[in-house]
């Protein structure tokens, strides 16, 4: 059940934060946290199969909460760009 929670909780937030980012705006510092949080959550709750695109998915949540807090609108629109990837690789590898 915890693995169902934190994957709905981090779906949640992540499209709050791409809602944000649509108009080249700084996504919340604290949205972006609690992305990261959850994120590194989901890495310590991956099965072997998609352990390393769950490792991936969390680094950059990480890069994303570094460009906010240097004030990088450019990078965070990137980071966002490149987190959607890698959930959809990600979702991909774990229904295979």
């Amino acid at each position: 059940m915890e693995f169902k929670t934190t994957k709905r909780d981090l779906e949640a937030v992540f499209a709050q934060i791409q809602n944000q980012v649509v108009d080249a705006t700084l996504p919340d510092e604290e949205l972006v946290h609690r992305l990261t949080r959850l994120a590194r959550r989901m890495h310590q709750l991956a099965q072997d199969a998609w352990a390393d695109e769950a490792e991936d998915f969390s680094h950059l949540a990480g890069q994303l909460l570094n460009a906010v807090k240097k004030g990088d609108v450019e990078g965070c629109v990137m980071l966002v760009e490149s987190l959607d990837d890698a959930q959809t690789f990600c979702h991909r590898t774990f229904r295979e």
